[in-house]
């Protein structure tokens, strides 16, 4: 069961789903296929059964929010995506005790393009961006010492919206055993954004009124072992 922030989980009940961003500046350590092999095993062995699924969210189409991304660098990005996965698909078809068809890999654009709701909720934000002060600060800290461009503060507002799609249901997943959808868990190897907290606390975004998650407004830090509540972090 879901416990305040900061805090493990014990034991996922019921039956859904386990996603996993695959952030393309930490493809190569810090989310490496051993390290997103290791996070699986960790998190599988506190669910109760099997009926689950994992999917890895390959975060490329972000790295588009730029203008300076050449064909080179496209190409790149491809590779190494594909390089990923299919090591990833090594290490899960060794092990028999998983169920290989119900683990999925997708790049972003599969939520973008599968949820009717992106377009207007990322649309709400960016007018929300420019009236608030306190979101622009903390957007610029997400950026972290990069310049407040149009480009990088898209690229916050696209993960953010993607997440909040997610963790609302208000998308569908692709599915082989969680067939009841009764949990999602977004498992990240650092914090959640500032800002992403910022915009669930102030109600920026829709809540599905249908949502049965219990994770919904959460994020698990894999790197410090805790879940991060949204509602219980208070921001500066």
């Amino acid at each position: 069961m879901i416990t305040k922030t900061g805090f493990n989980i014990n034991k996922i009940i019921g039956s859904g789903t386990l996603v996993l961003p695959i952030s393309m500046s930490r493809i190569a350590g810090g989310q490496t296929p051993e390290e997103c092999y290791e996070m699986i095993e960790y998190i599988t062995n506190k669910i109760e059964n099997f009926t689950n699924d994992v999917i890895f969210l390959y975060t490329n189409g972000l790295y588009f929010n730029t203008e300076d991304v050449a064909f080179s660098k496209r190409v790149k990005m491809n590779n190494q995506i594909i390089n990923h996965s299919a090591s990833l698909r090594k290490l899960i078809d060794r092990d028999r005790k998983y169920v290989h068809k119900a683990f999925h890999f997708i790049p972003i654009d599969y939520v973008i393009l599968n949820s009717p709701k992106f377009q207007e909720m990322f649309n709400a934000l960016k007018k929300i961006e420019i009236d608030d002060e306190n979101f622009k600060k903390i957007i610029q800290e997400d950026i972290a010492g990069r310049e407040y461009t149009e480009a990088n503060v898209n690229f916050i507002l696209e993960e953010i919206v993607v997440a909040h799609l997610i963790r609302e249901q208000f998308v569908e997943l692709p599915v082989t055993l969680a067939r009841l959808d009764e949990w999602r868990i977004i498992c990240y190897p650092g914090k959640t954004l500032n800002s992403e907290i910022y915009v669930y606390n102030q109600n920026y975004l829709e809540k599905n009124k249908n949502c049965v998650n219990e994770y919904r407004g959460s994020m698990y830090n894999f790197k410090d072992k805790v879940l991060e509540v949204f509602s219980d972090i208070k921001l500066d």
